[in-house]
C-alpha cells in the first residue's frame, strides 16, 4: 500500500514513516522541497494546490494529512493557509477516489477545565488560534466525509513528546538539560496535570486509524498519562540520573496553563488503540537514544 503524508519530515512524520516501513508500505512523502528519495522514502514535490495534488496522488491508496503551521497565536489568519491546504488535499483525494485520510488534530481543541477528562461529546472550546484552526480542519474533513463519502479519521492528540525534536518547549528542554545533568528550573507552583503521549505511540494510533479504512470521526488519542510540571520534571530526572536537581523559582506564583486531559476509550473500542509505553518507558527509550547524538545543544 501506497501511503502519501503531508508533513513527513516534520517530527511526528519521522515516527509515522518508521511505523509504515515496519507494515512493507511504501511512504510518500508531499514538500514544497526539493529532496532526493531515500530509506525506501519517496518525495513528491507539490504547491499544494488541487490540480497538482491530483496528479502527485494518483497511484496513492491512502493520505496521512499531518501537515500544520503553528504561527504565533496572535492572528488567525496565521492559519489559513492551513484550511486552505486541507481543503485542496481532500478534494484532490476526492478526484482520485482516495478515501481513507487521516488528520493530526490536537487536544488544544478544547479548554473547559470544568468536564475533565475531555471526550469526543463535550462542546470543543479551543482557547488558541491553533486550536481554532485544527478545529476548522476537523469540520473540513466531516464535510467531506458526510458529502463526499470520504472516510475521515480526525485524531486529537494529547501532548506530543519524543527523542530529537528541535524546539525549546518545556518537556525537550528538560530532556537536554537533565543529559547534562544541569538544574532543571520550573517558574511557579505546579498544580495543573496535562496528558502526555509519546510520538511513537501516536504514530501507531495513525496506523491503527489507517486499518480502519471505512471509519471516519473524532477520536481522542491519549495515554492515560497525566502529569505537573513538577512531575515531569522529577520523572526526567530520575530516568537521565540528575536526581534532586530541581528548582522551583516561585512557589506562591500562579501557573499560566490549565489542567488537560482526555478519555480515549473511543479510539480502543472503534480503531483498537491503546499505547504501548508509559510515561517512564518513553523517557528510557528517549535517554537511549540522546547517546547516540553527536551534538545534544541545550537550546534550539
Amino acid at each position: 500500500m501506497k501511503i502519501a503524508i503531508t508533513g513527513g519530515s516534520g517530527f511526528l512524520g519521522r515516527y509515522v514513516i518508521n511505523a509504515i516501513k515496519d507494515l512493507n508500505h511504501t511512504s510518500i512523502i508531499l514538500t514544497r522541497k526539493d529532496l532526493e528519495n531515500e530509506n525506501d522514502v519517496e518525495y513528491r514535490k507539490t504547491d499544494y494546490t488541487i490540480n497538482d495534488l491530483i496528479q502527485k496522488l494518483h497511484d496513492v491508496d491512502a493520505v496521512v494529512h499531518l501537515a500544520a503551521k503553528r504561527g504565533s497565536q496572535g492572528n488567525i489568519s496565521e492559519f489559513h493557509n492551513n484550511e486552505i491546504l486541507t481543503q485542496n488535499l481532500y478534494e484532490s483525494c476526492f478526484e482520485n477516489n482516495i478515501t481513507n485520510i487521516v488528520f493530526a488534530s490536537s487536544i488544544s481543541v478544547y479548554s473547559d477545565a470544568k468536564s475533565l477528562p475531555w471526550t469526543e461529546k463535550d462542546l470543543p472550546s479551543p482557547s488558541l488560534m491553533y486550536g481554532i484552526s485544527k478545529l476548522a480542519n476537523e469540520y473540513i474533513g466531516n464535510l467531506y466525509s458526510e458529502k463526499k463519502g470520504l472516510c475521515i479519521k480526525n485524531l486529537r492528540f494529547a501532548h506530543l513528546f519524543g527523542f530529537n525534536e528541535k524546539n525549546n518547549y518545556m518537556i525537550n528542554r528538560f530532556l537536554r538539560q537533565a543529559f547534562h545533568k544541569e538544574q532543571l528550573v520550573i517558574n511557579t507552583k505546579s498544580v495543573a496535570k496535562r496528558e502526555f503521549l509519546y510520538a511513537k505511540d501516536a504514530a501507531k494510533a495513525i496506523i491503527c486509524a489507517l486499518k480502519h479504512s471505512t471509519v471516519s470521526g473524532t477520536f481522542n488519542i491519549g495515554s492515560g498519562d497525566a502529569f505537573t510540571n513538577y512531575e515531569v520534571a522529577e520523572k526526567i530526572n530520575a530516568i537521565f540520573g540528575n536526581d534532586k536537581n530541581l528548582l522551583i523559582k516561585n512557589s506562591d506564583a500562579e501557573e499560566t496553563i490549565k489542567s488537560s486531559y482526555m478519555d480515549s476509550s473511543k479510539a480502543r473500542k472503534e480503531l483498537n488503540f491503546s499505547s504501548d509505553y508509559t510515561f517512564e518507558e518513553a523517557l528510557k527509550e528517549i535517554y537511549s537514544l540522546m547517546w547516540g547524538l553527536d551534538d545534544v545543544p541545550l537550546w534550539y
